[in-house]
């Protein structure tokens, strides 16, 4: 609970969840990520998603609701593949805070699951949703950056990298982030909302 009993609330996003094959290709590549010029703490195996919407603390009175409607529209679509590849951080790699693998909808699929959620979910007049949706799995976060770092480290292992190869999409889920105490946000499975079809 982030407040009391009457107003009690919960840090939600909707996400898509890779598949063990490709988790098990960006083991190795976070291993060639490894570097003095920076320290970094890895996404856990378990918690490697692709955020489809963030939506902050959210009355926990809405979660059924949620469930129901972003369901729903789920259902009506169906699964489809992504691919994988290309190496990017947040907000450049000149200061890297977030290191990611960038995610390919070359079929349209994702961005349309992206923008019918979207209009679903600004309904609700909750949510501060962003426009932009830039697709991508977070790797690790920066912890420290020497003053050696040379953007160069990134820059030339990115090419090994380029393809990941394509993944399914089945699923979207309904997810809580729950403070860590040390090493960052822990999350929790609400709800798994199947693609039909």
């Amino acid at each position: 609970m982030d407040r009391g009993a009457s107003g009690e609330t919960a840090r939600l996003f909707l996400s898509l969840p890779p598949p063990s094959r490709l988790l098990a290709r960006l083991g190795p590549l976070l291993d060639e990520l490894k570097a003095d010029t920076w320290s970094l703490r890895p996404t856990e195996p378990d918690e490697f998603h692709l955020t489809l919407h963030f939506l902050g603390p959210t009355p926990v009175r809405l979660v059924d609701d949620l469930k129901r409607e972003i369901g729903a529209l789920c259902h009506a679509r169906r699964a489809f593949d992504l691919e994988a590849g290309g190496l990017g951080c947040f907000p450049n790699d000149t200061h890297p805070r977030v290191v990611w693998a960038g995610v390919r909808d070359r079929t349209g699929r994702l961005l349309e699951l992206f923008s019918v959620s979207r209009r679903v979910l600004q309904a609700y007049r909750l949510f501060e949703l962003p426009k932009d949706f830039v697709p991508h799995l977070t790797l690790a976060r920066v912890e420290k950056l020497s003053a050696a770092w040379d953007p160069k480290l990134l820059r030339g292992v990115a090419p090994q990298w380029a393809d990941l190869g394509p993944y399914p999409v089945e699923e979207v889920r309904l997810m809580r982030s729950r403070p860590g105490p040390r090493d960052g946000p822990r999350y929790e499975v609400l709800a798994n909302l199947g693609l039909g079809g």
